[in-house]
């Protein structure tokens, strides 16, 4: 499993590198021209690098199904489900890292323009500052980003697990049928119509106080995260049952 991930990684090192560094190239611009321009990459960051997610994840399973590089991986020695786990465990670890990166750029402005305010910036007081900053301007502070970034990367994930099972089961099941491309967009669009349908149902017994919610009164983090866990719970679920199911057709019915 570890040595998947490793190669699903060695695969895109230069991807990463080139991303990174020209995040914290515009970065380093935009903060240097104003203030609002440290702001306006921290709204836009998390937004450019959620499409770049999904983009290279699909990528990543699309090219191993349908290209011949595929071929060495599923003749390896590896079951169908280690080689979806091991994608999803890196789609995990990847996006981990974008929401690291993501905080690490919030205290680096927040500190930048605490220092240019002339206020002294102390290290030990950087989140501090940074979160009083961010609750004065907006009324939300560092535990209501990590609250809500985490909820939208689950949510990311198990969306990325219905395009997997949409494009497994027409390499699999409808291996021989024309027209894949539309196939597997058909099937994505019914597997999410389906998961709608029940979540909508579940949501009525998990959390009936979800629907009521008044999102635009003051909440703390806390209240933020009880709101969002049934939202969590469901997207952990799918994306357990999806990578299963996945795993199965990759094992018994793939075709390449």
């Amino acid at each position: 499993m570890i040595k998947l991930i490793k190669y699903e990684f060695i695969k895109k090192y230069r991807l990463i590198a080139i991303t990174i560094i020209a995040s914290i190239t515009l970065n380093i611009y935009l903060i240097t021209r104003s203030a609002s321009g440290g702001i306006a990459f921290l709204s836009l960051f998390p937004m450019i690098m959620g499409v770049l997610f999904i983009v290279d994840i699909i990528k990543m399973y699309s090219d191993d199904l349908n290209k011949k590089s595929g071929y060495m991986l599923f003749m390896t020695p590896n079951s169908g489900y280690k080689i979806i786990v091991s994608k999803m465990i890196t789609a995990v670890i990847e996006g981990l890292a974008i929401l690291l990166l993501y905080f690490i750029f919030i205290i680096i402005n927040g500190a930048y323009m605490t220092f240019q305010s002339g206020v002294e910036v102390n290290f030990n007081d950087i989140i501090y500052i940074v979160n009083n900053i961010i609750s004065g301007s907006f009324g939300f502070n560092l535990a209501h980003i990590f609250v809500f970034m985490l909820t939208v990367l689950l949510f990311l994930i198990s969306f990325l697990t219905t395009i997997y099972t949409a494009m497994t089961i027409r390499k699999s099941i409808f291996s021989e049928t024309k027209f894949g491309g539309v196939l597997s967009f058909v099937i994505f669009l019914l597997l999410n119509w389906g998961i709608s349908f029940v979540s909508s149902k579940l949501f009525n017994v998990l959390d009936p106080y979800y629907y009521t919610f008044d999102f635009s009164s003051q909440v703390t983090a806390s209240e933020l995260a009880h709101t969002f866990l049934p939202m969590n719970i469901l997207s952990i679920v799918q994306i357990i049952l999806l990578t299963l199911c996945s795993g199965y057709l990759l094992e018994k019915k793939i075709n390449l």
